[in-house]
């Protein structure tokens, strides 16, 4: 996930009804998601839309598709590091003010992994705001110094060592030490920027530390769910007296649960009502507390008619200990590549400054 940081704006009410817009959008992207039922490509492209006509509104169209090509370069540098690897991931999905977002259908097996996907942002990102600045010193427009001033500062932002940020995933492979560091500047940097989306993100990452080594201790408590849904067609239910029973059942449900050989767990789910059994792809290995249906719905509206239920998997994540064990050629590595791409990119904001003066005739 992407943070854009604010600028100062003379118009403060304009600011706090974005950052209100912002922080809403971002505690509804399931239900955001659902809507943007039209494929990969087609939500990812309508999302985009509705991204540059939010930009567009407070500034030139041109730096509002400018500012979308740098966070699309961003997230597509996460979508080829995590196929790299094998893993499936959605496609970016745009807020406005917020940035963009990737999911991956199935978290990484080891810290590596998860840095090497992470680090593939910022690398493909820093890469298109320079082929921009360049673009800018051949052509001489002030306008693709500005976009590439705002990749700069987007990919800069986004090495912070705070958790969902890119850097916060990265340091796992250096130290996790990094995470203070980025408790520490991060507020620093909230200050001076004066962004309330990205001291959101602080606040949350905070208090996630916090629970996750003080209070409770690693994963002690820390309790996610799962949900999924099982559809039967009427026609195929076995027990002719399922109506007479009562399909609005809610309540525990029989499952099981494995793991296959490449680490992927399942979760089988039984529905006695109908006799059907769904299975269900966990996103990481966990325990499973459990599993109950918090709805039954009869779709007397479609053909053929029928019954769903909507399902509810409890379970807490199991974090392997091997999760963090990197050899330290590996942290060296990754150590290096971190700070030489946060100085580049600290070099490339000052480069743009003896250019032209950030966002003049823009902001």
């Amino acid at each position: 996930m992407q943070v854009l940081a604010g600028q100062e704006n003379p118009n403060k009410s304009r600011w706090w009804g974005i950052g209100a817009i912002g922080t809403f959008l971002l505690g509804h992207v399931k239900t955001l998601l659902s809507l943007f039922s039209m494929g990969k490509t087609g939500g990812a492209v309508l999302s985009a839309g509705v991204a540059i006509v939010f930009y567009a509104w407070l500034y030139q169209w041109e730096f509002a598709v400018g500012v979308v090509v740098m966070v699309l370069m961003h997230e597509l540098g996460h979508v080829m590091a995590a196929r790299q690897k094998g893993l499936p991931v959605t496609a970016p999905f745009f807020i406005p003010f917020l940035g963009a977002l990737i999911m991956l259908k199935r978290n990484p097996r080891d810290a590596v992994t998860e840095a090497y996907i992470a680090m593939g942002g910022p690398v493909v990102g820093t890469a298109a705001a320079l082929l921009c600045f360049l673009l800018a010193w051949v052509l001489g427009h002030p306008l693709f110094y500005v976009i590439a001033y705002i990749g700069f500062v987007l990919n800069l932002i986004n090495l912070l060592p705070i958790h969902p940020l890119d850097g916060g995933r990265i340091a796992v492979t250096v130290t996790r030490w990094m995470w203070v560091a980025g408790l520490l500047s991060g507020i620093v940097i909230v200050i001076y920027i004066k962004s309330i989306l990205l001291f959101i993100v602080w606040a949350l990452f905070s208090i996630d530390l916090f629970l996750r080594f003080v209070w409770r201790g690693p994963n002690q408590g820390r309790s996610y769910t799962l949900y999924g849904r099982i559809d039967r067609k009427i026609d195929e239910i076995a027990y002719a007296n399922w109506l007479i029973s009562g399909y609005q059942y809610t309540g525990d449900l029989e499952f099981t649960t494995y793991s296959d050989l490449e680490g992927r767990q399942w979760v089988e789910v039984y529905w006695d009502l109908t006799g059907a059994t769904q299975k269900f792809e966990m996103q990481e290995q966990g325990i499973v507390k459990r599993v109950h249906s918090t709805s039954v719905e009869y779709k007397w509206n479609q053909a053929p008619k029928r019954l769903v239920m909507k399902v509810e998997i409890d379970y807490i994540p199991h974090e392997n200990d091997q999760y963090y064990v990197v050899s330290r050629k590996v942290r060296w590595r990754y150590g290096l590549a971190y700070g030489g791409l946060a100085l580049f990119l600290m070099l490339m904001m000052w480069a743009v400054h003896m250019k032209i003066p950030p966002f003049v005739g823009f902001m």
